[in-house]
């Protein structure tokens, strides 16, 4: 292999009244000046924010010659040559690989975990593991010193089975960043590394895989800046333990030590400290227990303020009417510039949605939501016990009331329950005769039979299969959703709701959607379902 010189590797820090982000695009724009391509790597959680606050500090607010992305998404930037197609697992996908291996172990030959081998939670602790291991550039090999020999035994086991499975099916489980890794060491990369920099924002630690990529590419010549916020003071001190930098030091301290190479201070002089500069010295000096001796007048106090409360709602009273009378006070405000940091979102959101709307704020909770009670899943749900509990009615009756299952109107669904209720009609067989009972004329049996046909017809192509190939269950499913008008049902659903709610919608389908392609590529390793 072609040995490349290794590039520069230039770490900075500056205290956190100075903008980093301006200090390491300055630095870009510098890199791209000498011809380079630039990426600017944010961590997963500020990538969005990064690309607009650096687009700001940008001499003509673009470049095409930097661009602000993660580390996982740089393999979408180069250009990878020869790999072969493999289909890609997910932790779904992953999940259902292992309940598939487990299930062909007998549980006999599994010592300890037999009895639990297909339960969920032992199954999301294996994939736990399995990543953990895969980041930590783990062999499974390293199982065999768990002093536990049964344990060691069975976990050997099911590993090898798991990985026997993704190399055979020509599947892989992993992250988009150690695809790239295995890229790179394979010489399957054609971009050019001398033309390509790392600027690198926002990080106090790396994971394993991210500290393999950046050796890596520093080995193959690619120039890398790494910014950091920490004061002289704190780099300096030959005592950190503690102190309010504590993790950007050390980590700077790491990269120093294995680059050799020496952080650089990029603090700029403040003639006026504001309220938010006193305020993190006077934390660091309390942190490290030096004293220091700064002037807080009322600017500062009127800049920074620490309210006590007695309750929630008289809390979120308060930041309520303050947002109203900043609003007020300055024109330039939008309800965009306010953002409000909750320690327990969950506890909050309640009490926030009543005040909020009590006061005319239009609001944003960034927090991710169950789909537990989404109609879909409960649709999927419902389909399952169907099968499970040989066509009991409570889960007929539950399917029709997601409100997917075919285009029967409330009226129609109301009438079939109550007259399969008024029966007791259970069991498929059951339902598959024809309605002839009546009292005292108080049903409409020509309709319901209508009905019984209606909802009858596309589970029992469904669900009265024996066991049959994967393919064949797969090409069933996906032609019941379409006689039962699943889309058509979700669709008119979503028509009325507000846009942001169609969204959501959007989102579920699409989640819906991924599931069964994970579950395509599992067991029919092949990805071409919907």
């Amino acid at each position: 292999m072609k040995k490349t010189k290794e590039a520069e590797m230039k770490l900075l820090y500056t205290d956190i009244r100075t903008s980093l982000t301006e200090i390491l695009t300055k630095e870009a724009q510098g890199l791209v000046a000498q011809g380079k391509r630039v990426f600017y790597i944010a961590p997963n959680s500020l990538s969005f924010e990064k690309e607009h606050a650096v687009l700001e500090c940008l001499s003509q607010q673009a470049s095409f010659a930097i661009t602000v992305t993660r580390f996982a998404q740089m393999a979408r930037y180069l250009v990878l040559n020869d790999i072969s197609e493999r289909s890609s697992l997910d932790d779904i996908g992953l999940g259902m690989a292992f309940y598939k291996c487990l299930s062909e172990i007998d549980s006999k030959d599994l010592r300890v975990y037999g009895a639990i081998k297909q339960d969920p939670q032992f199954i999301q602790q294996l994939i736990e593991i399995y990543h953990e291991m895969t980041t930590a550039k783990l062999s499974f090999l390293d199982l065999e010193s768990l002093t536990d020999a049964d344990k060691r035994s069975d976990l050997l086991l099911i590993f090898e089975k798991i990985t026997a499975y993704l190399n055979q099916g020509q599947v892989s489980q992993g992250s988009p960043l150690s695809y790239l890794i295995d890229a790179i060491e394979e010489n399957k990369v054609s971009s050019d590394f001398s033309k390509i920099a790392l600027v690198i924002d926002g990080f106090t630690r790396f994971s394993a895989e991210e500290e393999h990529l950046v050796d890596l590419l520093h080995r193959k010549g690619v120039e890398i800046i790494i910014g950091v916020y920490a004061t002289k003071k704190a780099y300096t001190s030959p005592f950190s333990e503690g102190n309010l930098y504590q993790a950007s030091v050390e980590f700077l301290r790491h990269l120093a030590y294995k680059y050799q190479t020496k952080a650089e201070d990029a603090c700029q002089e403040h003639e006026n400290l504001d309220a938010f500069a006193k305020a993190s010295r006077l934390l660091e000096s309390a942190y490290d227990f030096s004293e220091i001796s700064l002037d807080v007048d009322d600017k500062d106090r009127e800049d920074l303020q620490i309210w006590s409360c007695l309750t929630q709602k008289e809390e979120l009273e308060l930041v309520a009417r303050t947002i109203r009378q900043k609003l007020h006070q300055e024109a330039n405000l939008s309800y965009k510039n306010f953002r409000i940091l909750l320690g327990d979102v969950e506890s909050y959101k309640l009490s926030l949605q009543t005040i909020f709307n009590q006061y005319q704020i239009p609001f944003y909770l960034g927090k991710s939501e169950s789909m537990a009670h989404h109609p879909l899943t409960q649709f999927v749900e419902s389909m399952g016990r169907l099968k499970r509990y040989y066509f009991r009615q409570e889960d007929l009756i539950n399917l029709l009331r997601t409100g997917l299952y075919t285009d029967l109107s409330q009226e129609e669904i109301d009438s079939f329950e109550q007259y399969i209720r008024y029966l007791g009609i259970d069991g498929l067989s059951n339902f598959k005769q024809e309605f002839t009972k009546n009292h005292h004329g108080k049903f409409d049996l020509e309709k319901l039979n209508e009905l019984r046909v209606r909802v009858l017809s596309p589970l029992e192509t469904l669900l009265s299969s024996r066991k049959q190939k994967t393919e064949n269950i797969l090409t069933k499913w996906n032609n019941f959703l379409k006689d039962a008008s699943v889309t058509k049902q979700l669709h008119s659903l979503s028509k009325t709701m507000e846009v942001a709610e169609q969204e959501r919608q959007e989102e579920v389908w699409k989640a819906f959607c991924h599931v069964m392609e994970q579950f395509a590529t599992v067991f029919l390793k092949v990805l071409s379902l919907l």
